[in-house]
């Protein structure tokens, strides 16, 4: 788990975020996160990077051999859990191993529209103390359509909330970290005449990363995110105002359950004010097991 790439990560997040966000430990003579430091909640999703060759992805960019054949070529990230042992979180330096694979495909038929293909992606990483993050990640393949935006309402108040504007830089450092070639996060002429977005799309795991930043601001003292499940509801676009919010659940309540667990709902929403991403992140004391 290189230092370099957990740093990278997090000159890339760190200007778009609350000031209140904590600072990480540097080394003094090069500025990088030192070893054995624990990786914050969603930084797995830039390690472990594709081995295929530029001859091996699909037309867009993307990795051909988790895509649906022709003609259910566009695809979006839909959501995913992303689940943390706490007790045994991947750290900076440490020799760790990814296993990805198919884990479910299911057709979605949909009334006056075409099918869906639902795939379901199960990835598990393990350092040399056993497992340490499992997350499934959910991804949609349809037939080439003008996507509409749909704006659905969040009829919540948020305890804390933070606005950002996502740049072009932001977008091209995460997929640059990322290793990710997917054309619509950099290529806007490809976004905008092939797939028919208005602009380069916010990436799906980009934005849940940052909810899960927002969160780390506000960690109440001696806890721990356990899991986040959550679900991508509509596109967020560079250049468009983005805004990130939290609520203690119950409803404005920090009370725990008799184990200690903590529940919060984070989403996020576009410049519209409407609902792009939201999910369930479950905290525990620290020394939980």
């Amino acid at each position: 788990m290189d230092s370099r790439q957990a740093t990278l990560l997090d000159q890339t997040i760190r200007p778009h975020l609350p000031l209140e966000y904590p600072e990480y430990p540097r080394k003094s003579e090069l500025g990088w996160i030192p070893e054995n430091a624990a990786m914050v909640p969603g930084a797995h999703l830039v390690y472990f990077p594709s081995h295929e060759t530029e001859l091996q992805l699909s037309p867009d960019g993307y990795h051909a051999d988790e895509a649906p054949p022709d003609p259910f070529c566009q695809r979006v990230w839909a959501g995913g859990l992303i689940k943390l042992n706490t007790a045994n979180p991947l750290r900076v330096s440490s020799l760790s191993s990814q296993t990805k694979y198919v884990s479910n495909v299911t057709i979605k038929e949909r009334m006056g529209a075409d099918p869906l293909i639902l795939v379901q992606l199960a990835l598990e990483m393990d350092n040399q103390h056993g497992r340490s993050v499992t997350e499934y990640r959910n991804l949609a393949y349809m037939k080439p359509v003008e996507l509409k935006r749909k704006i659905v309402r969040h009829n919540r108040d948020p305890d804390f909330s933070h606005v950002l504007t996502p740049t072009e830089i932001m977008l091209f450092r995460y997929s640059a970290l990322s290793w990710n070639s997917h054309r619509i996060h950099y290529d806007a002429l490809y976004a905008q005449n092939v797939e028919h977005h208005p602009g380069l799309l916010v990436h799906g795991p980009l934005t849940c990363t940052l909810l899960l930043q927002l969160l780390q601001t506000h960690m109440p003292a001696g806890m721990g995110l356990q899991s986040f499940d959550y679900r991508a509801v509509s596109p967020m676009y560079c250049q468009q105002k983005v805004t990130l919010n939290g609520r203690w659940m119950p409803d404005h309540s920090r009370s725990k359950t008799t184990d200690g667990t903590l529940l919060c709902e984070l989403w996020a929403t576009n410049n519209n004010g409407g609902l792009a991403m939201k999910g369930v992140a479950t905290i525990v004391p620290l020394n939980a097991v």
